[in-house]
């Protein structure tokens, strides 16, 4: 693989880092919103964590946020909901927990939940699918995927930590992998 190539996927895993911290941070102040919209919904008194003793804690099984229109925009669930992809409610390949987001169709659009056996994952979605992933093994190691376009076969760069650390590039339906003993 050409020096410039490297360099290419070294800008774009680099931009890819920033964008998950960025969405991280997005989702922590959207996750204190919707509990505080929760709690102010409800009519109940929110005081400072220093301030909370036995009892005073909000336990729900979920809270939904929802826009001027009414239209869901970020949910916060034990489980959450099958997923809404335009505009039709379809089956979640399994059960998850955490908090999503929707746009203002009411379309899922990404999330920071666990699944059932434990491993955590960081979504970004177009409308009809999946174009970013970051996934937490609940045994330790990470893996990331981020597709271009409709095709997920087509066009993608896939990073994973486990088993064997390596560097998938498709770019046209040509694949080439690198690995630290060198491409294959």
């Amino acid at each position: 693989m050409p020096e410039c190539a490297y360099a290419e996927v070294a800008d774009r895993l680099t931009t890819l880092e920033r964008t998950v911290r960025r969405t991280r941070h997005a989702t922590i102040a959207a996750l204190l919103v919707g509990a505080l919209a929760g709690a102010a919904v409800a009519g109940l008194r929110v005081t400072p964590l220093s301030a909370q003793s036995a009892g005073q804690f909000l336990t729900v099984r979920g809270v939904t946020v929802v826009d001027e229109k009414g239209v869901a925009r970020v949910r916060l669930g034990a489980p959450l909901p099958d997923p809404t992809v335009m505009g039709k409610q379809v089956p979640r390949q399994g059960v998850v927990s955490g908090l999503m987001i929707y746009d203002a169709d009411g379309d899922e659009r990404g999330g920071y939940v666990t699944e059932a056996h434990g491993d955590a994952f960081l979504s970004l979605d177009a409308k009809q699918f999946q174009q970013a992933v970051f996934v937490a093994n609940r045994e330790g190691g990470a893996n990331l995927s981020v597709w271009s376009g409709g095709n997920r076969n087509d066009n993608y760069v896939s990073v994973q930590a486990v088993p064997t650390p390596l560097i998938e590039i498709v770019q046209n339906g040509k694949k080439r992998v690198v690995t630290v003993a060198g491409d294959r």
